[in-house]
Formats: C-alpha cells, sequence, structure tokens
C-alpha cells in the first residue's frame, strides 16, 4: 500500500497502524495539499452475502462519522469509498500526540491536570452519546493532544454502533460485537453489551491511570466488590475527585454516573460535593430489618432469580446455548460402527469429471442401478432428483424405476414453487421426500419422518426417505408401522414406539415441531455406513456382499453440488466441517433401523413441568445455600459440588438417550447463591453496616483479601 495513490486523490505515506477492523495509514490528500488519515477496511470474505452486510457497516459508520466530524474535537471525515471490495474511510489528520505519552511510568499527572482532562472530555462524550453513538474504545491512546490549541480530541471511531430501534423491536442486529481495551472497557462492554456508561467506566480508568501513574491491569480489585483500590496509590487526592472517579469507573452500571453531563455537574461543584459525602448513604439504611423479614425477602429473591430465569426459557433465550451444549455432547459421545445394513454410492468430484457432467445422465444412473440390483439389495435409495430428463437413457431410468425394492425422491418445499415433485411413473408408496428440518443456527439436529404438502389432501401422508427404506427393510423382519396400543396418534416399529418431539423438547423453545420429527442421534461423524463411489459401482468393482441384502443409498457428495449441511460436529471439524445430504439421509435412515432392530433409545425429553420443577428446585438450592452457608471455602466447596451434580445429571441423562437443559438450571442454582449472598452480606447484623462507594474503596483490607487484577 504504501506508495499507492487511491480514487487518485489520496497518496499512501506510511503505516500508521493495525487492528482487528483494518489498518490505518498516513496520506496525502493531493488535491489540497494537505495530510490525512485513511482507514482500509479488509473484508474477511467475498462471500455475496457477506460483503453486502460488509457494504452496509460501511455505509452505516461513515454516515455516523460524517455526522460526528462535525465537533471541533473529532476528526472530519473527508471521503468514504470502494475499490475493489475493499473499504476506505478518509478523515482529517491530527497534529499532535496521544495523551498516553503524557502518562509516563512512575510519573502520576497532578490532580488539577486531571480535573482539566475530565472538563475537557466530558463535553466530547456528552455529544456523540446525544447523537446515539457509544465509542467502546476510551483509552489514552485514543485521545490526542492537539499542537494547535492543546486541546483534546478524540479519535479512533472504528469501534462505532448507532443505537437503534433494533434493539427494541427483538432483531437479531440488536447484539453486537464485543469491543474494547482490556483494563478500560468495563464486564458489560467485553460481554458485547455496551452502554453509554461503558464509555464513562473507560473515561474513569483513564483518569485514574494518570492520576495513579499505574495502568488498571496493575491495579488491586476490592474482593467484594470488584472495584480498584487505586487510593494508596494516590494518597492526597481530594474527597471529591475521588468520589467522581469511583463513580465513574464503578464495576456497576447502575452505580456509575447515568450520563456524561451528571458526572460533569458533579466536577463542577467538588467542594460543596465533598460537604454532603458523609450524607450519601440514607441512615434508614443502617438498621437490620427483623430476622422474619430477612428470610421473606431472601426466599422473594430467590424466587425473583429463578422467575427471570423460566422467563428467559420461556422465551427461548435459553435455546441458543442448549443447543451449543448438546453439539458438544454430540462430539463427546463414542461413534458406532458403520451399519452393516446399510451402503451409500457416492458420486464424488472425480465421477462429475469422469462423465463430464454436474450430474449423471438418466443413462448413467439406470446403467448404476442395473448393476447393483444384479448383487440383490434389498433397497435402493435415489437421492437424486429425476421429475425432468437428465440426458440420454430417460426411458431405461424409468424402466429401472419400475422396481419394487426402488424408492425414488420428492421435496415438499416451503411453497409450491419450492417443491418438486417425483417421475410421475413411480407411484406414492416408494416416493420418498429428501427435506431436512434446519434449525435456526443452520444445523441439522431433527429426523423428520412424516409430512404432509399443503397443496396436497390433508388426508395424504408424506414419508421421509429414510422411513420408506427402512420399512422396505424391516417388511422382510415382519415388522410393520403399527399404531401405538398407549396412544393411537403414535407409531411404533416392533416394541420401539416413535415419540414426536414437541415444541418444547429438552433445549428446544418455540421450535417448529410440525409433521412427526424425532430429534437425531448421529451414529458417528462420518461412517455411518460403508462407502464406494459411483466410478466403482459401473466399474463392476463393487463386492456382491457389500449390497447383497442392504439398503443402498445413491447420491452427491461431491462439492460442487452444494448438497452439504451444518451438524452438531461442524463447530470442531477441523475439515470436511459439512456433511453431504446422502449421509444424513443415511444417518437418519440408520436410525430408525437400531431403534427398531438393536434396541438403541430414541432420544427422549421430561416433560415441561418436569422441567420447570429442575430449575425451581435448583434455585432453591441456591437460595438455602446463599443464606445458611457463611464460610467461604464451604460455600465455594457446594457451589462447584452443585454445579458439577447439575452437569453431570444432564451428561447421564445425554448417554442414556436423554435431553436435560443444563443451563436454565444452573444460571438458577449460581444467581440463586449469588443475590441471596449479596443480599445477607449487606443486610445481615453479623456485618458491618453499609458503606457508601468512596469509604469502602478508601478502606485498607488484608494484605491476602487484595486480588491483583488480571
Amino acid at each position: 500500500m504504501i506508495g499507492t495513490t487511491l480514487a487518485n486523490r489520496y497518496c499512501i505515506q506510511k503505516l500508521l497502524g493495525t487492528g482487528g477492523f483494518g489498518k490505518t495509514y498516513l496520506a496525502e490528500d493531493i488535491h489540497h495539499q494537505t495530510r490525512c488519515v485513511v482507514k482500509h477496511l479488509t473484508p474477511a470474505s467475498q462471500d455475496p452475502k457477506f460483503l453486502q452486510t460488509a457494504r452496509r457497516l460501511f455505509e452505516t459508520e461513515a454516515t455516523v462519522m460524517q455526522r460526528l466530524g462535525q465537533h471541533d474535537r473529532i476528526p472530519a471525515l473527508i471521503d468514504a469509498f470502494e475499490l475493489d471490495q475493499q473499504f476506505y474511510l478518509v478523515q482529517a489528520y491530527v497534529e499532535g500526540h496521544p495523551v498516553s505519552a503524557e502518562m509516563v511510568s512512575g510519573h502520576a499527572l497532578p490532580e488539577a491536570a486531571v480535573i482539566e482532562f475530565l472538563r475537557e472530555t466530558l463535553p466530547i462524550l456528552d455529544f456523540i452519546h446525544s447523537q446515539h453513538v457509544i465509542h467502546r474504545d476510551i483509552k489514552p491512546s485514543n485521545l490526542m493532544r492537539r499542537d494547535r490549541d492543546g486541546k483534546i480530541v478524540l479519535i479512533d471511531f472504528g469501534a462505532v454502533k448507532e443505537i437503534t430501534t433494533h434493539i427494541q423491536t427483538g432483531s437479531l442486529e440488536q447484539f453486537t460485537v464485543s469491543i474494547g481495551t482490556q483494563g478500560y472497557a468495563p464486564a458489560e462492554q467485553l460481554s458485547g453489551r455496551p452502554r453509554y456508561s461503558s464509555d464513562l467506566h473507560a473515561l474513569g480508568m483513564t483518569a485514574i491511570h494518570a492520576l495513579t501513574a499505574t495502568p488498571p491491569t496493575e491495579i488491586p480489585e476490592h474482593p467484594h466488590t470488584g472495584e480498584l483500590l487505586w487510593h494508596s496509590l494516590a494518597p492526597d487526592v481530594s474527597a471529591g475527585l475521588a468520589y467522581v472517579l469511583n463513580r465513574l469507573a464503578h464495576p456497576s452500571v447502575y452505580q456509575r454516573y447515568p450520563s456524561a453531563r451528571a458526572a460533569l455537574a458533579d466536577l463542577d461543584c467538588l467542594d460543596t460535593l465533598t460537604d454532603a459525602l458523609p450524607n450519601l448513604v440514607p441512615p434508614t439504611l443502617l438498621s437490620a430489618p427483623p430476622s422474619r423479614w430477612r428470610r421473606l425477602s431472601t426466599a422473594l429473591l430467590s424466587a425473583g432469580v429463578t422467575g427471570i430465569v423460566l422467563l428467559i426459557r420461556q422465551v427461548g433465550g435459553w435455546m441458543p446455548l442448549e443447543l451449543m451444549v448438546w453439539d458438544r455432547l454430540v462430539q463427546m459421545q463414542p461413534a458406532l460402527p458403520p451399519d452393516d445394513r446399510l451402503l451409500v454410492v457416492e458420486i464424488t468430484e472425480p465421477d462429475l469429471q469422469r462423465l463430464q457432467r454436474p450430474t449423471p445422465t438418466d443413462a448413467t444412473l439406470a446403467d448404476a442401478i442395473a448393476t447393483l440390483q444384479t448383487h440383490g439389495p434389498r433397497m435402493i435409495g435415489v437421492d437424486l432428483h429425476r421429475e425432468l430428463p437428465q440426458g440420454e437413457g430417460h426411458e431405461a431410468l424409468m424402466a429401472a424405476f419400475e422396481a419394487e425394492n426402488v424408492v425414488v425422491i420428492r421435496k415438499i418445499g416451503d411453497t409450491l414453487t419450492d417443491s418438486i415433485p417425483a417421475p410421475v411413473s413411480v407411484p406414492s408408496e416408494r416416493v420418498g421426500f429428501n427435506d431436512l428440518l434446519v434449525d435456526p443456527d443452520g444445523v441439522i439436529r431433527r429426523n423428520l419422518l412424516l409430512a404432509s404438502a399443503s397443496a396436497e389432501a390433508e388426508s395424504e401422508v408424506l414419508y421421509s426417505l429414510g422411513l420408506r427404506l427402512a420399512l422396505g427393510y424391516l417388511a422382510v423382519e415382519g415388522i410393520e408401522m403399527q399404531a401405538s396400543s398407549v396412544d393411537d396418534r403414535y407409531f411404533k416399529l416392533g416394541d420401539r414406539v416413535f415419540l414426536p418431539l414437541r415444541a418444547t423438547f429438552g433445549g428446544y423453545q418455540t421450535i417448529d415441531a410440525a409433521g412427526y420429527q424425532v430429534l437425531l442421534r448421529y451414529r458417528s461423524r462420518q461412517t455411518v455406513a460403508a462407502t464406494v463411489s459411483l466410478s466403482e459401482v459401473l466399474d463392476g468393482q463393487v463386492p456382491e456382499a457389500w449390497v447383497r441384502d442392504r439398503i443402498v443409498i445413491l447420491g452427491m457428495t461431491a462439492p460442487s453440488a452444494k448438497d452439504l449441511f451444518s451438524t452438531p460436529y461442524s463447530r470442531s471439524a477441523q475439515r470436511d466441517h459439512l456433511m453431504p445430504g446422502v449421509m444424513l439421509h443415511a444417518q437418519m435412515t440408520s436410525q430408525i433401523l437400531s431403534a427398531a432392530l438393536d434396541d438403541h433409545p430414541l432420544p427422549w425429553a421430561w416433560p415441561d413441568a418436569a422441567e420447570v420443577l429442575w430449575i425451581v428446585a435448583w434455585g432453591a438450592i441456591g437460595g438455602c445455600m446463599g443464606w445458611g452457608v457463611r464460610r467461604p471455602l464451604w460455600l465455594g466447596g457446594l457451589l462447584v459440588g452443585g454445579v458439577g451434580l447439575s452437569v453431570g445429571t444432564a451428561i447421564a441423562a445425554f448417554f442414556l438417550g436423554g435431553w436435560v437443559p443444563v443451563l436454565p438450571a444452573g444460571v438458577a442454582f449460581l444467581g440463586s447463591v449469588g443475590a441471596v449472598a449479596v443480599y445477607r452480606s449487606t443486610r445481615s447484623p453479623e456485618l458491618p453496616s453499609p458503606m457508601s462507594s468512596l469509604t469502602l474503596l478508601m478502606a485498607e483490607p488484608p494484605p491476602d483479601a487484595i486480588a491483583p487484577k488480571e
């Protein structure tokens, strides 16, 4: 990039910095003979959808920067453009030095300088917050001291994000990215939930750094409140400024200033503020309520925490995390050996290169089926759409489809235009749909067995490809689909009743449970069954024993076919993280056979009432522990034991075939323990009376109670 001229105007001179959002260069504006800053944003992917999203975010950031640049202490936006799918922002260059250059180790700034620093920066934050923008990376290196007038200028808005009404509407765009610098950014920002007061926290940390000549990461924390114990590093600071800094940098968003304007108001009356400090704690808080009311308050607090957990569960808030836990358990389960009742004929990329076609011709497919039939397969499933002729040999293929052991596919689709019918000559009892149920995160976890098409008669029930093949195989074993004697709405194969999945099954909430679904238990990550290529079948290289009396499924595994899906194994896969559709149908077929013949349990889950009782019980246990256990060591041990028991129960249930949600119970338990323990520590008569934030932080705890901040 050095020496390159962008847009025939900006000559790149040198690299200024590299960050998570791109690179920043010093450049010369040839048209105006002035220096400027060029920010180069490189998309992480060239996928069209990704680029569309990146372009939208870039345009939003440019609009925000143009609006913010109207302020004298924020660099103006000069230009914003896209070249070769790369994005560039051009801003005015600030002649000066960063405030970090003034914070030399061991040389603290005087109190007056810190107060003046806050007087200069708080109005800037008040302005950007009035524009519905959170900077999210306030730190010494992003605050420039301008040479021409010595004023503070706020730079590096690469992390800005405009607050929109998406937060109120519940759009997925409400979730933001975790941005910030360790030591300056507060906990809620690092967890991806920044607020306006997050910028105030970072500014307070910067001021404390200047006042103590010590980076925030090297200042110890109070073991109970998490507040920085910085006062011994600046013992001569006035009580008024100490109070302002404590409120700016408080770990809790509820204890911080609500706005930059409120902080500035306190800064303007430090002397009056000092006089009011002894009265910060209302006298009514210093007396403990009667013990029975404390117990009632404890119960209500525990119930409140549990109620919040249940409310989040009700609206599906735990579902994304529960799905991740489920996937992790699936990855941990031991793989079963390949199912010797199945054979998968893969149409691979080399097969397509040999055929010089994106899909085999009807003649090629007819030859493959004829070759397989000579070896006596019990069932053949064709996971290829053939409602329209593909090259030569269509009549031969239709003749091959007349065999009683051949099942072809159709697609139901979401709409009429999305559906794909089966060949008209194949009777409906030898047609299975190949539609797959995709969870909201794009992962296949469910096995759809029966469904109906809205365009067809309500009485017609459609069978999946896997179920058609399994029923054909089981018919030879004398096993047929029958209604359950317990509930005739459910069917059974042999002694195994297939209970349909409900919308709130296990970790699911508000999932679409239409049709007849069961949770899919994968046989293994890859080797669900023996595999051969189409070329090996056509060349007669497949042993007869691999085909005789088996279910043979033909389908695409070539990446160019784009018939690939995410599975629970995808997150941990180093390569081949997507599974071809034909392999998924083999997994589903194997699950049905294993349930009917091998006594493998189908996935189960507790009823909703049992899950609610499970969560409430853990919340109650946590509340009792938080109130009754006073020794920290014992409480820590019981916490570990409680979490281990709840997690262990979920793991044990998984290996027995069940899905027990672990997160709601664990959060109810830990939340109740924490909330009640904090309440008890502030209300119990055996403990000291409540203190203001300033008094608590200025108290000197025992040396072994000071926890260094990581």
